[in-house]
């Protein structure tokens, strides 16, 4: 999904054409936000990988008509280039979970899920 190096993967090519589109916008009536969330699922709890890891609590998955799937409570930081993405996510990427495996000694033994949202 992110990729290294040549290989960029999804999310760095579908946010950095989200912000050539923004920047190509000429309808000054027209107003763009974009927010990148990191939640990391670990033994059945959900954690918010964006705030300090004391204050990380397990937060709860919730359903509605109008929002649809959602994370509540977790934090939204708005961004305005896939740089501030990264950096956004190398804070996440520091507050995961890893435990050494026999096959890898960074093993994160977890999902992230990195959530982007544009209004």
């Amino acid at each position: 999904m992110i990729g290294y190096g040549a290989n960029r993967g999804v999310v760095p090519l579908a946010t950095e054409e989200i912000f050539s589109r923004i920047s190509g916008n000429s309808d000054p009536n027209k107003k763009f936000e974009v927010s990148v969330s990191m939640v990391e699922i670990y033994n059945e709890k959900i954690s918010d990988l964006l705030v300090p890891p004391k204050s990380q609590q397990g937060l709860k998955l919730r359903e509605s008509k109008s929002l649809g799937v959602y994370v509540e409570g977790l934090s939204k930081h708005p961004v305005i280039s896939y740089k501030a993405i990264e950096s956004v996510m190398a804070q996440g990427n520091k507050n995961r979970t890893i435990g050494a495996t026999l096959m890898n000694a960074t093993s994160s033994r977890a999902h992230t899920v990195i959530g982007i949202e544009f209004k």
